[in-house]
């Protein structure tokens, strides 16, 4: 697996699109953005939805927790916070909303990586000196870190004698016994007097992490930045610097915050794993992209319509399936298959690419509560299923699905977890329906469950169903789904749901 990360484009679209076309070259298999893709440039919007559209997973940068209101700017130099007040009038809720999903840690194999320091991820300090670093080391276990946030590609190093050292950006290959922390540098705000657009790419199997400079069309920028309605040129730290221009100068002093303050991000270090959110295939990816997509009002428009000429009998939102998930092609560290839950407050019935189906709006609904879908019924008649995209499945293929769900005091009735196989005849048999219980996971430790069940723990009152399917049939391949169905009263919360191969 060869994985490349990028960090603080900041609004400079002609950067980003010159980074991405060199990844295509290096044909890396997995885009990681180690945040502040707004923020100091004229196109946060532009920006932000390339960045979506081809990044595996992002991390929260502290100009994107502004934006989303989950930390205030006060620590911010008059010109950055003039800036980023600029920044949020260019962009929409829909951009509000996917920042305040994103977790502020990210694990993948043998590595971690974040957007400032991995002491305490949610104040966004720098590390910039040996000690920094040592702080860093100290914090984390893992062999090799990654980083932005200070604009300047750098290696810290250490070994067994505990000494840190700072070294030039240079490619090289892991050893046993030393740990690196990588800052892989600024796409569109370099600050290291290189105006090139810096990333990462690191070759897992080859142990090897290389650095790659490219230059972009500053010209671009400028035009973009003398177009952008509103903005003040002098708000712009990338062209006013020297290294704009191609000199060596420094433009340190730009640094967006006071190397005192302490202003933490709200919702604490939440942690995922590289290869889970944001996963999808080209045609989920199209339909995910609504949520920054310049026609999303229009599309929101058209579903409350329909909204209110079907609410008197079943709804099913969207009206189609997502496209099915390749078995071979997905899975990230911890094995879980299915994205994460990605729902738009701005609809009741938006949670792609998970699909909702009603049998009767009048009495049944879905909200988002801190972006969690939650299903709502008053009457234990009517069915409610909330499905999973289908996973494509070879003969022999076992599956375990797991679902951790809170229900409401008042609520009666059930909801099972379902494994469906729709074969190629379009005939569909069950493997297995599994009732949700109370208290810890049975049968399999609570650190070997899935990260995003692990979140939701037992005694917070998420209980928990689980199912195996046995070995599908050789030779007969088929979609397998997951869902909940059930018919109830009262409301449950959907905390994570999960599905993952087993031998």
């Amino acid at each position: 697996m060869r994985y490349a990360f990028v960090s603080d484009i900041h609004g400079n679209l002609p950067a980003w699109n010159t980074v991405l076309a060199d990844l295509a070259v290096h044909r890396v298999d997995r885009i990681v953005c180690l945040g502040d893709v707004v923020g100091y440039g004229p196109q946060p919007a532009e920006c932000l939805r390339g960045v979506y559209a081809h990044v595996h997973q992002m991390v929260l940068g502290n100009h994107d927790a502004v934006v989303a209101g989950r930390m205030s700017a006060e620590s911010f130099n008059d010109r950055a916070r003039r800036m980023i007040e600029w920044t949020q009038t260019r962009l929409g809720e829909n951009a509000r909303a996917l920042f305040s999903s994103l977790p502020l840690v990210l694990r993948g194999p043998g590595f971690r990586c974040t957007h400032g320091d991995f002491a305490d991820p949610a104040v966004f300090n720098y590390v910039r000196t040996e000690e920094d670093a040592r702080a860093n080391f100290a914090a984390v276990p893992e062999q090799l870190l990654f980083c932005g946030h200070t604009h300047e590609a750098a290696v810290f190093l250490t070994g067994e004698s505990g000494n840190v050292y700072k070294i030039e950006p240079q490619d090289f290959e892991l050893e046993e016994g030393k740990r690196y922390l990588v800052n892989v540098g600024s796409v569109g705000s370099a600050r290291d007097g290189d105006p090139r657009a810096s990333y990462v790419i690191y070759d897992e199997e080859r142990r090897g992490v290389y650095f790659h400079r490219v230059p972009f069309d500053f010209e671009a920028f400028r035009a973009a930045v003398a177009a952008a309605p509103g903005l003040d040129p002098d708000l712009v730290p990338f062209l006013r610097a020297a290294a704009a221009r191609g000199t060596a100068a420094s433009v340190r002093e730009e640094a967006d915050f006071a190397p005192a303050a302490a202003v933490r991000v709200e919702g604490g270090a939440r942690e995922a794993d590289v290869g889970r959110a944001l996963r999808r295939t080209n045609a989920r990816l199209r339909a995910t992209a609504l949520l920054l997509a310049a026609g999303c009002a229009a599309a929101l428009a058209l579903a409350a319509a329909a909204w209110q000429t079907l609410r008197s009998h079943a709804v099913s939102y969207p009206v189609q399936d997502a496209p099915a998930i390749g078995l071979l092609e997905r899975g990230g560290p911890d094995g879980n298959l299915l994205p994460s839950f990605n729902p738009n407050p701005a609809h009741p019935f938006d949670c792609p690419p998970y699909r909702v189906v009603l049998s009767d709006a009048r009495v049944q609904s879905v909200a988002v509560e801190k972006w969690i879908p939650v299903l709502s019924s008053s009457n234990p008649r009517r069915a409610v299923r909330l499905s999973a995209p289908a996973i494509e499945c070879d003969g022999g293929t076992r599956l375990e699905a797991m679902c951790r769900a809170r229900f409401s005091d008042d609520f009666s009735g059930s909801l099972e977890l379902c494994a469906t196989l729709e074969r190629e005849d379009r005939s569909e048999k069950t493997l297995f329906r599994r009732s949700f219980v109370k208290g810890p996971a049975v049968g399999v430790a609570e650190k070997d469950l899935p990260l995003s069940l692990q979140a939701r723990r037992p005694g917070d009152g998420w209980e928990l169903a689980r199912g195996t399917t046995d070995p599908l049939p050789r030779g007969e391949p088929g979609l397998v789904r997951v869902s909940l169905e059930g018919s109830f009263s009262g409301r449950v919360e959907i905390g994570a749901l999960s599905a993952r191969r087993r031998k």
